[in-house]
């Protein structure tokens, strides 16, 4: 038996990345359109970086409820 660990993913597809991050397709592409994540073409399908989307979320700001301010 293999104990390899499968190779992590290195892109997805919009639809893919949308339902990991919680997002909505327009705020996807607004995210490519304005840098924050990159993709690549593979014909006619649009793959986004993991690496890059992973960065992106990682540094938003945590959330702070008014109760603790």
């Amino acid at each position: 038996m293999n104990k390899e660990k499968p190779a992590e993913l290195k892109f997805m597809n919009i639809s893919n990345t949308c339902k990991i991050y919680g997002i909505g397709r327009t705020y996807c592409y607004k995210l490519l359109a304005e840098g924050h994540i990159k993709a690549k073409k593979l014909g006619g399908r649009t793959l986004i970086s993991t690496e890059s989307a992973n960065k992106y979320f990682n540094k938003l700001p945590d959330y702070k409820s008014q109760a603790s301010v």
